[in-house]
């Protein structure tokens, strides 16, 4: 297999379906997002640099690079009626479940439309920083070593707003919507190359000022409430109802075992010099002239502009 040999297209493999069955116990499901608690914000989950103010959205991993981290979640993550609806919807052989997450909206507005972090084989397990994902996927450079990932959301809130939004014919094109669900359906999707977005949770009353809190803050049930603090400063309280719940479920698709073992076995992998010099290339075809940087450490002036030069279309 060779960068000829393209992985998958540069557009949305799949449009999104509903599954009308998510997990067999779901009531199981909201034990383990009641037992997560306290969790962190996304960007100290991220290990975003510190210091800043950040929205009220919070998350914590039951499972990561194939391997569960949170007790009492593996049987969750290996979800036959996830595994099964991804070889049908994705038209694939093999699927191997990859992570799984929660995340914790507080009254907000949308999140802008975005695509999820990218899978590339040779840069899917830090040999590049995360930060880089992002403008690999957005720069349409490296569909070649793009891996398939099937994303599965199970969204538990009965609020105002917070629809799923997607746009899969690109962001020039209207937009379709998942409101509310029934109880315990799902939404499959391609969520690295369908743009997508959580619509507004709750109502503008009931947001935070400017939409923000610490860094540090958490997120801890007391009793029927959650409560969000920054250590001894309580910010808010909010009813179970009033935040939006989610669990999001991550797997690669590979057309048939060939394929599964090329990646097993690293067959044409990216390396980090030929990352860079694939962003070399184009920069100098787009006239943007800035010095190659010897590696991903050090050189803030390479990353603002890879960072400026493939972000997410408007």
């Amino acid at each position: 297999m060779g960068p000829a040999s393209i992985t998958r297209p540069s557009t949305a493999l799949v449009t999104p379906t509903v599954l009308d069955q998510a997990f067999a116990e779901p009531d199981e499901v909201l034990e383990l997002l009641d037992r997560g608690a306290p969790y962190k914000t996304l960007a100290a989950v991220h290990k975003q640099p510190p210091g800043m103010k950040v929205t009220p959205w919070f998350r914590n991993f039951w499972a990561l690079g194939g391997k569960v981290l949170f007790p009492g979640a593996e049987e969750v993550f290996h979800n036959p009626i996830f595994i099964n609806a991804a070889k049908e919807v994705f038209g694939a052989e093999v699927v191997s479940p990859l992570t799984m997450m929660t995340n914790l909206n507080a009254p907000s507005p949308a999140s802008p439309p975005h695509l999820d972090l990218p899978f590339f084989r040779g840069a899917h397990q830090r040999e590049v920083p995360p930060w880089l994902l992002a403008p690999m996927g957005y720069s349409g450079l490296f569909h070649p070593w793009a891996i398939p990932v099937a994303s599965v959301i199970t969204w538990f809130y009965r609020g105002e707003g917070g629809e799923f939004e997607f746009w899969a014919d690109g962001v020039d094109q209207p937009s379709s919507v998942f409101g509310e669900l029934a109880s315990n359906q799902a939404l499959m999707a391609d969520n690295e190359y369908t743009y997508h977005r959580v619509g507004q949770v709750g109502a503008v009353n009931d947001f935070l000022p400017d939409n923000q809190v610490p860094y540090s803050t958490t997120l801890g049930l007391d009793d029927d409430q959650w409560v969000m603090g920054d250590g001894a400063n309580e910010i808010a309280r909010y009813q179970r109802g009033e935040m939006r719940l989610s669990v999001l479920w991550k797997a690669f698709c590979f057309t048939d075992q060939a394929e599964a073992d090329a990646f097993n076995q690293g067959t044409d992998n990216l390396t980090p010099e030929q990352v860079i010099d694939i962003f070399q290339d184009d920069l100098r075809r787009r006239g943007i002239s800035v010095e190659r940087p010897e590696d991903f450490a050090g050189d803030d002036r390479w990353s603002q502009v890879i960072l400026e030069t493939y972000a997410p279309q408007a």
